[in-house]
């Protein structure tokens, strides 16, 4: 089964533009204004450029998000907001509440070996509120910061790239359905399933067996909140 690198999409607010995003756009055919960068690693920024077909962004990270995507709208499209595009740029500080448009974000830290600065995010907006994990290491089920500002959220992206988890660098399918009984959202989406991991059907009898309620992510998957 194909599985293409990370990306979300909600409220016109797209999570981590990756290498795919092209293609992930032309399925989705929705307009993108916000655009929420985790870490700067290839698989969640690589496609910031295909963002040019959409005249206003405001783009959102911690500053080495913010200078890295800056950078590749530079190299590739000819400036920081190319041609003319108005194109905003937010430096979010770790494990604080911020106000946006509309929207209300906490931005935390997570420890995600070979970069220095990667993070997750809880939106708030329209009385729902969604998790999104980024890439992690184990060390985030004892973060008690980041479980907090995610417990009991509507929905939980979490990330279960390989089978057994990597210290200081990405959680293993036990850690990560630990990880979603510990934030006890109303839903959990397990996402950035490495092709080194089980097959779809052994993971999701893995995650049935364990009682939380959700799924592992397929190509396009669509949740409603």
């Amino acid at each position: 089964m194909r599985r293409t690198r990370f990306s979300l999409y909600f409220e016109k607010t797209l999570v981590d533009p990756s290498p795919d995003l092209h293609y992930h756009l032309e399925r989705l055919n929705r307009k993108v204004e916000r655009v929420f960068i985790t870490h700067a690693h290839f698989d969640h920024i690589a496609g910031f450029p295909e963002l040019q077909v959409f005249g206003e962004l405001d783009v959102y990270s911690h500053g080495q998000g913010v200078e890295t995507a800056k950078h590749l709208a530079s190299l590739f499209l000819g400036g920081a907001s190319p041609d003319n595009r108005v194109w905003r740029y937010h430096e979010i500080p770790f494990n604080e509440w911020v106000e946006l448009d509309g929207m209300r974000v906490f931005h935390f830290r997570t420890v995600h070996r070979s970069i220095e600065n990667s993070g997750g995010f809880v939106s708030e907006l329209k009385g729902k509120r969604i998790a999104v994990t980024g890439d992690t290491g184990p060390e985030i089920l004892d973060d008690n910061e980041a479980i907090k500002a995610m417990e009991g959220a509507d929905l939980l992206i979490a990330e279960m790239t390989h089978r057994e988890s990597i210290p200081r660098t990405h959680l293993g399918v036990k850690d990560a359905i630990e990880l979603a009984k510990k934030v006890g959202a109303g839903y959990t989406v397990f996402a950035h399933i490495s092709h080194s991991n089980y097959t779809h059907e052994v993971l999701e009898k893995r995650v049935r067996e364990a009682g939380v309620i959700g799924e592992v992510a397929r190509d396009f998957t669509w949740i409603e909140v």
